[in-house]
């Protein structure tokens, strides 16, 4: 070891790493890392020498707890953060870059923890966007084919949110995953990185106005058996909720839903989000606007005071289309009443908007104010149609694939197992005990 480290508790720690990694012991050498955690941490200064010590290859479970340290622990107060965690960050890319893929696929959830301190760190110095390209290049090295979820990829997400530069994700999120984790021996895949990359790849969608893969992504995420209903679930229902108000102006049945545990689980947590549901369905904008008068404060704190903006606007586009079915035609200042807008402009924007996009069908005549409204083209005479339909089709094949291959992977993890078996009340999709709730 380096002289210039006056550490003794770091010298012994070195060389008791170094005899358990030659040893093979690696039960014993998870445990004595433990163990010397609070060392790790009083020394936190004095760790890159620890790491100069230590050879990647042959110390690499010793490496990656070390850089975990490095990255949890308070920063020197002589160093300025944003160069102390810029230099941890690229300790751990140096980390990526050097271990070997099936190395590198044993660690995998340690390495997604330390990663996730990591990004915490950068996100605080307002750099998150720094952590995208080392994300991605772990990520490349754990997956043995493109269709496999890592532990990783939840953390791309989140750190594309972070920095406002969601397309990185797209790539990922466009492929459909069919194999979670790796198959390394003794490697399990926590569910919480298949509900985060769900949950925050449906926020990604929905931000890029895709969403009707933002809605599968909600809905994987939901309907994923689990012992207990997680915040992640619980947060994926109130986007669900909204999203599918926006695009599909109802909201689907999800049959491990049943009406019985959203009266029981969800309604205690969600409801202000049932409440919306409520309102749109009556069709009066009125008792819509007072809905959210009433739950403003939840829907700012939960983030969805813009997808509340937009349900306003799905259920005047509603009415609009509910108007088409009663009137050939009809002035614009009566269609603006009778929906209950401030004035003539902003229903004209609402028409023009609709035509467009080809929600209904008719011609607005400016000189005279009116609007006449057209029958539709006959349904399936455009291939546009077809090409949606198989689409759709598709769509949903993924979805129940995807979701039962977390199923399959749920139920035959030893921590799942424990849980259902030794608390016969928990709370799975089919059941409904709100007590099991999980914040």
């Amino acid at each position: 070891m380096d002289s210039d480290m006056a550490v003794p508790q770091l010298d012994q720690f070195v060389l008791t790493v170094r005899n358990l990694a030659n040893s093979c012991e690696n039960r014993e050498l998870t445990e004595y890392l433990c163990k010397q955690s609070e060392t790790l941490h009083k020394y936190v200064s004095n760790l890159d020498s620890v790491l100069e010590a230590l050879d990647v290859h042959e110390n690499s479970i010793t490496v990656l707890t070390v850089l975990g340290v490095k990255a949890t622990a308070q920063k020197p107060p002589d160093i300025p953060g944003v160069q102390y965690h810029t230099a941890i960050a690229t300790q751990i890319n140096d980390f990526v870059n050097t271990i070997s893929e099936d190395e590198l696929r044993i660690l995998a959830e340690p390495l997604a923890n330390v990663m996730k301190s990591m990004l915490t760190n950068l996100g605080e110095m307002e750099k998150p966007m720094s952590a995208i390209p080392i994300i991605r290049r772990a990520i490349c090295k754990l997956q043995e084919k493109p269709y496999q979820l890592t532990q990783l990829h939840c953390l791309l997400c989140q750190a594309c949110l972070m920095s406002n530069n969601l397309k990185p994700a797209l790539s990922l999120l466009d492929q459909d995953i069919y194999v979670l984790g790796t198959d390394e021996p003794g490697v399990t895949f926590d569910a919480k990185f298949f509900l985060s990359y769900y949950y925050l790849g449906g926020v990604i969608y929905t931000a890029m106005k895709n969403y009707s893969r933002a809605i599968t992504f909600f809905e994987i995420a939901l309907t994923t058996l689990l012992p207990m209903l997680s915040q992640i679930m619980v947060e994926s229902y109130k986007k669900f909720v909204l999203v599918s108000i926006i695009h599909l102006g109802t909201i689907p049945a999800l049959p491990k839903l049943s009406p019985a545990l959203i009266e029981r689980v969800l309604k205690p947590v969600c409801q202000a989000y049932l409440d919306i549901i409520l309102a749109y369905q009556s069709g009066d904008s009125e008792e819509l606007q007072r809905t959210i008068v009433k739950y403003n404060d939840v829907y700012i704190r939960d983030n969805n005071k813009g997808l509340i903006k937009q349900v306003v606007k799905a259920l005047h586009r509603k009415n609009i289309h509910k108007l088409t079915n009663t009137f050939l035609n009809m002035s614009i200042s009566d269609l603006a009443q009778r929906i209950n807008l401030p004035d003539t402009v902003e229903a004209e924007e609402y028409l023009m908007a609709m035509i467009e996009s080809g929600e209904i069908y008719g011609k607005i005549n400016r000189k005279e104010g009116t609007i006449m409204f057209n029958d539709p083209p006959k349904k399936y005479e455009d291939p546009s149609v077809l090409r949606k339909i198989l689409d759709e089709v598709t769509n949903k094949i993924s979805f129940s694939s995807t979701v039962r291959m977390m199923d399959e992977a749920i139920l035959i993890n030893p921590s799942f197992v424990k849980k259902t078996s030794s608390e016969d009340d928990g709370l799975s999709l089919g059941q409904s005990s709100s007590k099991n709730y999980q914040a």
